[in-house]
Order: C-alpha cells, then structure tokens, then sequence
C-alpha cells in the first residue's frame, strides 16, 4: 500500500485532506448539537435546531458518500493503473523471454551451424587423406599387378609354345590313329554293308515266302468257311433265280457265330437270305484258320451255291 502511494503522492494529499476535514465536520456537529441541548427555548426553537441538525446530517452524509466514490473511482482507477502496469510488465516480461530464446535459438543455429561446417571440413580433410590414401594403395596395386601380369604373360608365353609343341605332336598322333581307325572302320561298314545285305535278302525272300503260303492258308480259310455254310445250306421251294449276296458275319474265338448281316443281294428275297442266314448259324463253329494270325473277327464273302 505505500508503495503504491510513494509511486501516486497525489492521491495521498488528497485523501488526507477529505479525511481531516471529515473529522472537523463531525466534531462541529457534535458540539453544536451539545450547546443546542443547553438552550430552553420554546417549540419554535427545539424545530428549527432539529432542522439545522438533520440538514448537518445530510450534508455530511452527502459529503461522506461523495468521498467514497471519489476514492471508489480513484481505487477502481488505481487498480486499472496496476493491472494495466501488471499486463505491460507481462507483456514486457514475455516479449524479453521471446526475444531470448530467439537469441538462444539463433545462437544455438549459429553453433550447430558452426559445427557441422567443422565436421564437413574435418570430413572433407579425412576424406581427402582417404582418398589420396586409396589411390597410392592402388598405384601400389597397380605395379604389383602389372609386375605379376608381365611375369603371368612371360610364362604363359611359355607354355604356349610347349603346349603348342605338344600339341603338333598329339596331332600328328591321332591324325596317324584316325588314319588307321578310318580304314579299320571302312573294313568294318564294308562288311556290315555286305552282311547287311544278305540279312535284307534272306529276310526278303523268307517274307515272300511266308507271304505266300499265309496268302495260300487265308484262300483255304476262307474256302473252308464258305464249303462249311454252303453244305449246311437248303435252297428254299420254289427259288429258281439264285442271285449273289455278300455276306457279313461277326465271329467270336472259337468261330462262334455273334452276328449275320448281308450287303449287296440284288433280286434276293427275304426267305433266300434267310435261308443263308441259317447255313451260316448251322455251320458255327467256323474252321479255324491255319495259322491264329489270320483270323478275321470280321468275315465277308460272296455266296454263290451254283
């Protein structure tokens, strides 16, 4: 509080006075009202001091309540002051901490910054030293290898022409052997060519021979089946006309008859082919072939009884 009236020496005067004249008023009052009490006067006298005593009254009432709104008002106006003087001192406060830590952020980027340009100057240097490092171990590298590639090509050159060397002789060693194997071989096909030739005759005329009588047995097979139907046959009454009829059976092993089917039978009628139809059944089982490879599972044939 005095603090705040050494910063407003003003206000302090001021209140001082109100409050000193306050009291003279109500020590005035007081008195006056004391020797008003003394006097014995009439009706008259007790009403107008009884007015002059209210009126006193009201107006220091009046005076009492115009200086608690004055000093309501200078309070209020003082405490604006302060929060206004509190909100700029903040304000104060915040835009000096902002504005260090800027500083302390820019510092901090001018370090870092600092920093890295000294690793990227020290990495630079190592990198540098690295490399021209590298490229004397290459150089290093490099001689060596072309000192070892010369000696590498020195004695290959050597073994070139000794491995030529021996190769001119193998040459003219498996051109000798292959001079030999090719007459050997020659020798060889020359006689397989003969042999072979006189195997494809031999089995060329045994093939025409096995032909011909396969050929002469299949003739007898067929004779004999047609021989065994048409003695089984029965020519039907009155048939003077006997046409030819191809016949088709369908045997099972054995010669067991499975099925009767007739083809071309021009100016036949029903009762002649199934007068065929009969002999055939009646002469199951067929006879067997000669030899089991010419057996037809399908046999066709032309029946003529005449």
């Amino acid at each position: 509080m005095l603090s705040e009236f050494r910063k407003h020496p003003l206000a302090l005067l001021v209140s001082l006075a109100l409050h000193a004249l306050l009291i003279g008023l109500m020590v005035f009052n007081l008195s006056s009202v004391d020797k008003l009490q003394d006097i014995k006067v009439g009706p008259v006298a007790k009403t107008v001091q009884a007015e002059v005593v209210n009126q006193q009254q009201l107006d220091a009432k009046e005076k009492q309540k115009q200086l608690e709104e004055k000093r309501k008002r200078e309070a209020e106006k003082k405490k604006k002051d302060l929060e206004a003087k509190k909100l700029a001192d903040k304000k104060k406060k915040e835009a000096e901490k902002k504005r260090k830590a800027e500083d302390k952020k820019k510092a901090e980027l001018k370090r870092k910054k600092e920093a890295e340009q000294k690793r990227k100057q020290e990495a630079e240097r190592k990198a540098t030293e690295k490399r021209k490092a590298e490229e004397k171990r290459k150089a290093e590298e490099q001689r060596k290898a072309d000192a070892a590639k010369a000696a590498e090509e020195k004695r290959k050159t050597e073994e070139a022409r000794i491995a030529e060397e021996k190769r001119k002789a193998e040459e003219a060693k498996r051109a000798e052997e292959e001079r030999k194997r090719k007459e050997a071989e020659e020798r060889r096909l020359a006689e397989e060519e003969q042999k072979r030739k006189e195997a494809e005759l031999k089995a060329k005329l045994l093939a025409e021979e096995n032909q011909r009588r396969l050929n002469s047995l299949q003739e007898a097979y067929k004779l004999a089946i047609f021989q065994k139907v048409k003695r089984n046959w029965i020519r039907p009454a009155g048939s003077e006309k006997i046409p030819e009829c191809w016949v088709r059976v369908l045997q099972g092993p054995g010669g067991i008859i499975l099925d009767v089917t007739f083809g071309t039978c021009k100016g036949s009628t029903a009762t002649y082919r199934a007068s065929i139809e009969n002999a055939v059944y009646k002469a199951e089982p067929l006879p067997k072939p000669g030899d089991p490879s010419l057996f037809e599972r399908e046999l066709n044939f032309n029946f003529r009884p005449e």
